[in-house]
């Protein structure tokens, strides 16, 4: 491993490219071995940021049917 390449590097790339591509945050909290998502989304939550229109949108559909 590379002396600049960091363990703590490779677990951040790992959730990052998990949470990208839309992997449930529910998910990578428990791979990563965090106590809650709360953690994960404090840490990550940059990565989501459309979640919260995406949510809205699902929900405005099945209140509509």
């Amino acid at each position: 491993m590379p002396d600049d390449l960091r363990l703590y590097s490779m677990r951040h790339y790992f959730t990052s490219n998990c949470l990208s591509n839309n992997i449930p945050i529910t998910d990578v909290a428990e791979w990563m071995g965090h106590s809650s998502i709360e953690v994960t989304f404090k840490t990550y939550r940059f990565l989501m940021p459309g979640s919260i229109g995406r949510a809205a949108k699902i929900l405005n559909v099945g209140l509509a049917a």
